[in-house]
């Protein structure tokens, strides 16, 4: 009985070329798994710095009315005849105690967490508002006109090995 020879090389060539594939193909999503770690933890940091900032933001926002009450003022509005609470500018003891700066009427608090900043602009009552808007709250004694969120960026010194010309 005659043995038909099996030809391995074409066999063993094929199965070498699958395993080096399956194996780029590990280390490829390996390394895309580590990268997108990476960047998904600088990202919950960022958040993490922001949601801080805005809990820093609301709490003095809450600081600044409850300032506002102390120092409100009844007033009547010389177009609705109406009683209104307003307040037209915080006393200097209220602006050291808040930390604010006022520039051109307009009182300016600016947060900072990390390398996340939060600026926060108040504007308080003016006497051109129409009191009837106001409600006569004194939540409404001011009115945010700036609540911007801004951060450092560094540019990187190097990106991982990649050539940056020259």
């Amino acid at each position: 009985m005659k043995r038909v020879p099996i030809r391995l090389g074409p066999l063993a060539l094929l199965l070498t070329v699958v395993t080096i594939c399956m194996t780029v193909l590990g280390i490829l999503t390996f390394a895309t798994a580590r990268a997108d770690l990476a960047m998904a933890e600088k990202l919950a940091a960022s958040t993490r710095e922001r949601y801080e900032l805005e809990a820093e933001g609301q709490a003095f926002l809450r600081q600044a009315a409850e300032g506002a009450k102390e120092v409100g003022c009844v007033h009547i509005t010389r177009e609705t005849g109406c009683v209104g609470f307003g307040i037209y500018e915080f006393p200097p003891e209220a602006v050291a105690e808040l930390g604010v700066e006022e520039i051109d009427g307009i009182y300016w608090k600016e947060l900072r967490h990390g390398s996340e900043t939060l600026k926060i602009g108040l504007k308080l009552f003016d006497e051109s508002w129409d009191a009837a808007d106001l409600m006569y709250d004194i939540d409404d004694a001011f009115t945010v006109v700036c609540w911007q969120f801004s951060g450092d960026w560094q540019p990187p010194q190097e990106i991982g090995g990649l050539w940056l010309g020259g």
